[in-house]
């Protein structure tokens, strides 16, 4: 069992990368915790990608971007979104959202805006933390919050393409496509959602998909999805039906509710339900039946100003923009130390370094879950009450064991591939993370006994 964590500093002893969802997750789970800390965020504002900007190089919503996740599922447990929030709040709302909430917690004060973190590294039983304008702190700990949207993924076709050519990274808004004939490659819920909205202005919108997904609508029988596909059915029939007669019934309860994308063009799914993260996207079915959004097979290569498909068709096309994920990357950190090849993440509970103390995860997950926030929250307290001697991590060979444990279970239950690779279900991992905090105290207690035999209390 590893050791509580020692004292060494009288002034903040930790750090916390990031301050989008994860980091003010991360902060106010301290800040309620009593612990001290510094907070580091390389933009001017908080919120990571709902923090709206014009500038190119820098994940942000898009204009007219409204999110996938229900009012109510997107929630810090103490601090809900307004009630009078549409069931699918705007990007500018989740942006204030998230605003409040920072000052709510009154974790404000603790936190530095532009200030980019430039190396992270162990130094005398903490961790070394070189800022952007050079300068150096120590601390106890460091919690990486920085999300995984910064370093985008483009697909090398061959050929070479002659019109105008974007990252969804960089994706604003869709005026700039005009009366432009605008291939959009890519099935995740950016591809989906920039497919739709740029059909709105294009004169010709092709959707371009590699592999078959499963897409689900925002309302169900007049309710939003949720209320539906509830989180607590996704738990049960997890927790009592075993893998994969849980997807064949989930597929099935797909079908039957909403019937046979591939009536509509689109690829029919290689894997069941929830075996990787859904796309979610209110109008491409309507787009593509109106004909404003043409689905297409993958890319085989680029000629000039047309693209050519993997079955044979040739497109004119005057822009292409690639809906095609990122890298997971750590810029301050020695890959020697932490690396997330391929989107493999070694972490006890994604969250604990089991060779590394005091280094720190939150919000490194995709999940089947609606709503992230209570997951990252989960997260940021198991790090809370770890930094504050009220948790105990396992031994590092214990902690080792589970994670080979848990990426052989994700590997059964999800599809191989780098966008499932560290997959999480989100009712399970919360129902987890809730067993595991009181393991932890236990074992956290146990260590104080052992220390103090003839402690009374």
């Amino acid at each position: 069992m590893s050791e509580p964590m020692q004292r060494t500093s009288t002034r903040a002893e930790i750090c916390v990368i990031g301050a989008g969802a994860a980091g003010i997750a991360a902060a106010k789970e301290l800040k309620l915790a009593g612990l001290a800390f510094d907070w580091y965020e390389q933009r001017d504002r908080v919120g990571g990608l709902w923090a709206y900007t014009d500038a190119p190089g820098v994940t942000s919503a898009w204009r007219t971007l409204n999110m996938n996740s229900p009012r109510g599922t997107y929630a810090f447990r103490e601090f809900p979104m307004p009630a009078d929030y549409p069931d699918y709040p705007r990007h500018e709302q989740v942006y204030a959202y998230l605003e409040r909430a920072v000052d709510w917690y009154g974790i404000r004060p603790h936190l530095r805006l532009g200030c980019a973190v430039a190396q992270v590294e162990p130094s005398y039983g903490g961790w070394a933390v070189t800022l952007g304008d050079g300068a150096t702190r120590q601390y106890d700990a460091v919690i990486v919050a920085n999300g995984h949207h910064n370093e985008p993924i483009w697909p090398s076709f061959p050929g070479a393409f002659d019109g105008e050519v974007i990252h969804s990274q960089d994706y604003r808004y869709r005026e700039r496509y005009a009366g432009k004939r605008v291939a959009v490659v890519g099935f995740g819920n950016s591809g989906a959602q920039i497919a739709v909205d740029v059909s709105f202005a294009a004169a010709e919108t092709l959707l371009s998909i590699r592999r078959g997904g499963w897409l689900l609508p925002h309302y169900l029988f007049g309710l939003p999805l949720h209320k539906v596909l509830s989180a607590e059915l996704n738990y049960w029939l997890n927790r009592l039906v075993p893998w994969p007669l849980t997807g064949w019934a989930l597929t099935a309860t797909y079908r039957a509710l909403l019937g046979f994308p591939e009536r509509f063009g689109l690829p029919r799914p290689d894997h069941h339900f929830t075996a990787t993260q859904i796309t979610i996207s209110e109008n491409l079915l309507n787009r593509i039946g109106d004909g404003r959004v043409r689905v297409k097979p993958n890319v085989a290569r680029l000629d000039g100003d047309h693209v050519v498909f993997t079955d044979g068709s040739s497109e004119p096309v005057d822009a292409i923009v690639y809906c095609t994920g990122y890298r997971t990357i750590f810029p301050f950190l020695d890959p020697a130390i932490f690396a997330a090849a391929e989107n493999r993440v070694r972490l006890y509970q994604q969250i604990f370094h089991p060779q590394q103390p005091g280094l720190c995860f939150v919000g490194l997950f995709q999940a089947v879950a609606w709503g992230f926030l209570p997951l990252y929250e989960a997260q940021g307290r198991l790090v809370a009450a770890y930094l504050a001697d009220r948790y105990a991590l396992p031994e590092p060979a214990a902690m080792e064991q589970a994670i080979a444990q848990a990426m052989e279970r994700n590997a059964r239950r999800f599809l191989n591939s780098p966008r499932s690779n560290y997959m999480l279900n989100g009712p399970l991992y919360l129902a987890d993370c809730r067993v595991e905090l009181a393991r932890g105290r236990r074992r956290s207690a146990d260590s104080t006994h052992r220390q103090t035999p003839h402690d009374t209390r």
